[in-house]
């Protein structure tokens, strides 16, 4: 079996020897045939040697209906990609144990929410970004499916972020849900 797999370097020639590496690591994975597209990025993120984070690697698994992604920083190639390998597989697993759901034919399962009534004011953080201009990348996203918070929090831990913005299904209004402590915390706009 071959993998649609396009590979990048950034500041880093990739070897005929590191692709065949790493396809081989990702034809080991559980339920790697459910990919369609695959897009390994390798590069240097600092251009002298001696730090423990010369390089990284970043994986995009194209699936049906979802994305995984995973980065990871480290002094040697060939090492992360070995490191990468039991989070993919866990995120594939649990991909595939949810396929139905990602395909529609089963419901994601209600989340329970606790209501969180507090008020949140502290104009003191004013004063300390006074003259501070942020880089702001923006992404504008301009369809949005609905979908409940259960499937919203599958979708931030494939893509292996903190946070992710989704149309809640029960609102349908733009809403957030990010990682807190061992939870999440789901914020809806009104």
């Amino acid at each position: 079996m071959s993998l649609p797999i396009i590979f990048t370097g950034r500041g880093v020639e990739v070897t005929e020897a590191l692709k065949n590496y790493i396809e081989d690591r990702l034809l080991k994975v559980p339920h790697i045939e459910m990919v369609t597209h695959v897009d390994v990025e390798i590069g240097k993120t600092v251009f002298h040697k001696g730090s423990d984070k010369d390089f990284y690697i970043r994986l995009l698994l194209t699936l049906p209906k979802a994305v995984v992604r995973i980065k990871k920083e480290g002094a040697d190639v060939y090492v992360l990609m070995d490191e990468m390998v039991p989070s993919l597989h866990h995120k594939m697993l649990h991909y595939k144990d949810n396929f139905r759901k990602w395909e529609g034919s089963e419901s994601w399962p209600e989340t329970a929410i606790v209501e969180d009534v507090a008020q949140y004011k502290d104009d003191s953080a004013s004063a300390i970004y006074a003259g501070y201009t942020p880089t702001v990348r923006r992404k504008i996203i301009s369809e949005m499916a609905p979908m409940s918070v259960t499937e919203a929090i599958e979708r931030m831990e494939l893509l292996d972020r903190e946070f992710f913005v989704f149309k809640d299904i029960q609102s349908n209004n733009i809403a957030v849900v990010a990682k807190k402590g061992n939870g999440y915390e789901v914020v809806v706009a009104q």
